[in-house]
């Protein structure tokens, strides 16, 4: 019984990473429907992960609206991630972006508007990225008017 469970916990995790390295937004949706989106960040290595988020980060809108299936499961360094990889987006793909975000604030909401707008990068942002996603933002009329104008004052403070 317990070389089936390990078994299982090992053709699971295989999956996940499978689903992104596949680059395919239903695989990894379907991952995450099976394991949990917690399991399912457990079950990634660092290059997995950081593949992944490269994926958010391009702006497409089939991974942009894998952001809040992951935010249940992401917590720490993943967390982080999410974020900064939606922040990649954004100037991208504002629409798509803004679809995900999570009007509330604090600890717990991963996707927090300030957290995705507020220009979240580690290092240095990219060349001229917050006049980017400011002309992205401003130029969307498909958005919830309160989350942009949110969105856009996260993005102008200094």
């Amino acid at each position: 019984m317990k070389k089936l469970l390990a078994l299982l916990i090992l053709v699971c995790a295989s999956a996940a990473v499978g689903a992104v390295q596949s680059n395919t937004p239903a695989e990894v949706s379907a991952a995450i429907g099976r394991q949990g989106a917690s399991a399912f960040f457990r079950s990634l290595d660092e290059a997995t992960a950081d593949r992944l988020f490269e994926q958010i980060g391009t702006g497409r809108a089939d991974w942009v609206a894998l952001a809040p299936k992951l935010a249940v499961g992401a917590d720490g360094a993943n967390a982080e991630g999410l974020g900064i990889a939606l922040a990649y987006a954004l100037p991208r793909n504002p629409a798509a972006v803004l679809k995900v975000v999570d009007p509330l604030e604090g600890d717990g909401h991963v996707l927090a508007i300030s957290r995705v707008c507020g220009i979240p990068f580690i290092d240095d942002a990219p060349k001229n990225y917050k006049a980017k996603a400011l002309h992205a933002v401003s130029a969307i009329t498909t958005a919830n008017p309160h989350i942009k104008a949110r969105c856009l004052d996260a993005l102008r403070k200094p």
